[in-house]
């Protein structure tokens, strides 16, 4: 019968938490682990951001580039049309590497822009990646965009 009778009791291990997250010294948590810029610090790090070149246009080279993928409604398996469009997807995040792109996809296309001042650079090595593709599927590469 003392079986069948729940066991109320609180166990001493169940009332402390597994996780206590880290506190800085004025009291805040501490979620990244690292502690907060002096007002000195903060003043060397805006110095450095003054004196960098923030305008992109400055540096030599177009700041925007397109490459538009044209044909890809010619596959009838939509199973593998979506692989072929994550290898294109795959590829483009490859050749940005960290850049800011812009990507729109249709049914028949996907236009993906790379910015930067190697964007035109970053596109031909897209271009060259999706090369073996575009000829096996009859896709068609073009600079403009969609």
């Amino acid at each position: 019968m003392a079986d069948d009778v729940p066991d109320n009791r609180v166990h001493a291990d169940q009332g402390t938490p597994g996780y206590t997250v880290p506190t800085r010294p004025d009291g805040w948590p501490d979620l990244l682990q690292r502690r907060p810029l002096s007002s000195t610090e903060r003043a060397r790090l805006r110095a450095r951001l003054e004196a960098e070149p923030t305008d992109a246009l400055d540096a030599p080279g177009p700041f925007l580039c397109y490459l538009t993928v044209d044909g890809l409604d010619h596959e009838a398996d939509p199973a593998k049309a979506t692989r072929l469009r994550g290898r294109v997807h795959a590829a483009a995040r490859t050749a940005a590497e960290h850049r800011h792109t812009t990507y729109h996809a249709t049914d028949s296309t996907i236009t993906i822009g790379i910015a930067g001042p190697d964007a035109q650079q970053r596109i031909d090595q897209l271009r060259t990646a999706l090369a073996k593709l575009a000829i096996k599927h009859r896709w068609t590469l073009r600079d403009a965009p969609r």
